[in-house]
């Protein structure tokens, strides 16, 4: 380390503010006889010292003292700290060769600053050190930790040397390190560990459920086996369904590569489900790790079973039915009310979508009585102009269903009431959970004469999508599709209802007549109550006159499929959002959990106490409870380890000041994972790769240790650094402050010797 000085001023003005210092101190004690000779020259000295500071402060020098130190050029040193470098070839120990090299690559440290760069399913850059390998970790990412030496290269031009890389090559995530390699500014030296000859091995490569399972229904899974050394073999590849046997099929090995086997898988519940594949150890195995894969499967429920209930046949019954009938979403069943007692099963109001007629109403070509299909669990029922005056007995049996707690809620079955023209204030007041109570159906409309509105008389208005700002976030789709099209929906029949609406319920739409916004209510949701009723009738004008409207002709059913999803999630609407970063852990990780508190419209909530409760499957037991940490902006997060093998379900519960804010539960899988062994002979191919495009070399272990790097010396000169502080003379406090004390020393010692 050594200092330099550096001013912003030419030689010759130092040496002119030398002289004129000099000058003035001369002219002001060289006539001075009552002192001596050497306190003149004190106090010229001093004199002349506060001048000179002066004149070069007044001039406003800048000054640079520049530090110069020398450091050592980085070197990465970049080790994978997977499973797969945990195995033994035959005689050769991947750990233990791996810490050998490391032992020979610490000597570069006299000469070199040694940066770690640990890697797997992810990257420790400087941090933990060697000493930090466990080759635990459950892929590998070569690419993630070449662009981190990439960034570091880029962020300090010229200071890295080179780079070590320390893996057996194969990598399981993240794209091709070759093609970040391609671009590196530095060389890479490239050690491969582990045998590059293949072993005698069987691997379950691939497990690949379907992407889309429901219920119920017969989807297909496809398990990869891949083999070496065991060809001709026959063996049997067992598949599992959260620990059951669901089928075994033989399987013939090929000698060098891949075989297929196809299973049905029909799941019965939904939720989350661990499927399973492996084949049995067979002899002479380097490994039995990779005998088995697992994945998740999320299955879904099916379409969903509906009831449209009408108090009478009518021409928006049909296109109630044709509607929903033709999504993919939907199971339709269809009652029309007899009498006050009994329904009617109708046949053919429209075609099914494959142009079947469908005796039940369902399109399903499926026959049904009355009774049969009240029997039915519903997951949404939509009625049409029902409960009327004929409504009793038929009223408590779809009383019945709606209340019913074993479908999807325990709230009830969520419903749609359309109004129609038999509506009834008296029997419509019966049903549950109603978004509004009905205060009077009047016969007069304000702004009309009565000569244009007889008594107990309908109208035709038009649409108006709400006004308000405050939709709660669960019910934005269908709020959209109204805003968008509300304006061009023809008009509507109506007959002025004076209602109320319940705690919750969200005014969507009012009524226009003759271009004026009404208070009239036209269309009321409860999220929370799951229900909705829509005022006006005659929808089948939706598509009828949607060419002269200018609607489009699939509102109607997207308006109907987007409803009835709506009231479908609304009950399960979540406040709070728990999810997990991965599907499936592998027992030594940690299992890190991240959640979202919002409200209802939205809006992040973040001084809440969210807990999770984690149970095992089997027996329920409590596995672990863990607080989630605010970070802030309505997010949380948090972790658990130690988990061990099985199936977990967690439920989440966020409070604030004792009120509950929110609820959420999930599923936790861990199971131990085997991408780490599928490739069990070293990827020389690749490490060779990455040495040659960088310009550097691929190496054996033993050339590592005993051979040695092939060094540049430029490499080995340090670089030098320079640390530059400046200051302005004018702004120094300590210059102006040594100015005063010298002046100050001056005036003090002139009074001793007593001068003026």
């Amino acid at each position: 380390m050594n200092f330099s000085i550096r001013f912003d001023i030419h030689f010759y003005v130092f040496i002119i503010f030398a002289v004129v210092s000099a000058g003035i101190s001369y002219l002001m004690y060289h006539n001075a006889t009552d002192i001596s000779r050497i306190s003149k020259g004190f106090l010229g000295l001093l004199r002349a010292l506060s001048v000179f500071l002066l004149l070069l402060a007044v001039s406003n020098l800048v000054t640079d003292f520049v530090r110069f130190t020398s450091k050592k050029r980085e070197v990465f040193v970049l080790v994978d700290d997977s499973k797969s470098m945990s195995l033994n070839d035959g005689t050769v120990n991947r750990p233990q060769v791996t810490k050998d090299v490391l032992r020979s690559v610490k000597g570069l440290s006299s000469e070199f600053d040694l940066v770690p760069v640990i890697f797997g399913d992810h990257v420790l850059l400087g941090s933990g050190g060697f000493d930090s390998l466990k080759f635990d970790q459950t892929a590998t990412n070569i690419e993630s930790a070449l662009v981190d030496v990439a960034n570091q290269s880029q962020q300090n031009p010229g200071q890295p040397a080179f780079g070590i890389l320390l893996s057996d090559g194969n990598y399981n995530t993240g794209g091709n390190p070759v093609d970040i390699a391609r671009n590196l500014s530095i060389p890479i030296y490239s050690a491969g560990i582990g045998d590059s000859m293949q072993p005698k091995d069987i691997a379950i490569r691939q497990l690949i459920p379907s992407p889309s399972v429901y219920a119920g229904k017969k989807s297909i899974v496809n398990v990869i086996v891949s083999s070496f050394g065991f060809g001709g073999k026959t063996v049997t590849v067992h598949l599992m369904d959260d620990g059951k046997e669901i089928g075994s099929k033989d399987l013939t090995l090929s000698n060098d590569g891949n075989v297929e086997s196809s299973f049905d898988y029909a799941p019965d519940e939904v939720g989350t489900h661990i499927l399973k594949a492996y084949v049995a150890p067979q002899k002479g195995e380097a490994t039995e790790r990779n005998n088995s894969a697992t994945a998740t499967v999320d299955v879904l429920k099916g379409k969903y079973s509906v009831l449209l209930v009408a108090g009478e046949p009518s021409v928006d019954v049909a296109f109630l039915r044709r509607n929903i009938v033709l999504s993919d979403d939907f199971d339709l069943s269809i009652l029309v009310q007899k009498d006050a007692n009994s329904f009617n099963v109708p046949v053919g109001i429209v075609p099914s979508p494959k142009g079947q007629e469908g005796e039940s109403g369902h399109g399903t070509g499926e026959s049904a009585n009355p009774s049969e299909i009240l029997s039915r669990k519903y997951d949404a029922v939509l009625l049409y102009d029902f409960p009327n005056s004929q409504s009793s007995g038929t009223l408590q049996d779809v009383l019945n269903i709606l209340n019913s707690t074993e479908s999807v809620s325990a709230s009830g079955v969520p419903f749609a009431y359309f109004a129609g023209r038999n509506f009834t204030q008296a029997q419509i007041s019966r049903l549950p959970r109603l978004p509004f109570s009905v205060q009077n159906v009047s016969s007069e409309f304000p702004g009309l004469q009565n000569s244009q509105n007889p008594a107990n008389s309908e109208i035709q208005i038009g649409i108006s999508a709400s006004e308000s700002v405050s939709i709660p976030a669960a019910l934005q789709s269908v709020n959209s599709l109204l805003t968008l099209n509300s304006n061009l929906i023809p008009p509507l029949y109506y007959r002025r209802v004076e209602c109320k609406p319940a705690d919750g319920s969200t005014l969507l739409a009012t009524a226009v007549l003759n271009g004026v916004r009404l208070d009239s209510p036209i269309f009321y949701v409860n999220q929370f109550r799951r229900s909705a009723a829509f005022l006006a009738y005659g929808l089948w004008r939706t598509q009828l006159m949607s060419s002269l409207s200018g609607l489009s002709d699939n509102f109607l059913q997207d308006f109907l499929t987007t409803l009835i999803r709506t009231l479908i999630s609304s009950g399960k609407q979540k406040l709070l959002n728990v999810y997990t970063d991965k599907k499936i852990y592998d027992p030594s990780e940690t299992v890190n959990m991240n959640a979202l508190l919002v409200d209802q419209f939205g809006s992040p909530i973040s001084d809440a106490i969210v807990e999770v409760n984690i149970r095992k499957e089997r027996n329920h037991q409590v596995a672990d409870n863990v607080q989630l940490n605010q970070t802030g902006e309505g997010s949380y997060s948090g972790s658990v380890s130690g988990l061990g093998e099985g199936k977990y379900f967690y439920v989440a519960q966020a409070n604030s000041n004792s009120a509950f804010l929110g609820a959420d539960s999930g599923t936790i899988v861990v199971e131990p994972m085997n991408a780490e062994f599928v490739q069990t002979s070293m990827n020389v191919q690749l490490m060779r790769q990455i040495a040659s495009v960088t310009g550097g070399e691929f190496m054996t272990p033993a050339e590592f240790m005993h051979g040695g790097l092939k060094i540049n010396p430029e490499w080995k000169q340090p670089i030098r650094q320079s640390n530059v502080s400046r200051f302005e003379l004018l702004s120094s406090l300590p210059i102006l402050a040594v100015v005063f004390v010298l002046l100050s020393i001056e005036w003090v010692t002139r009074k001793i010797f007593g001068l003026p």
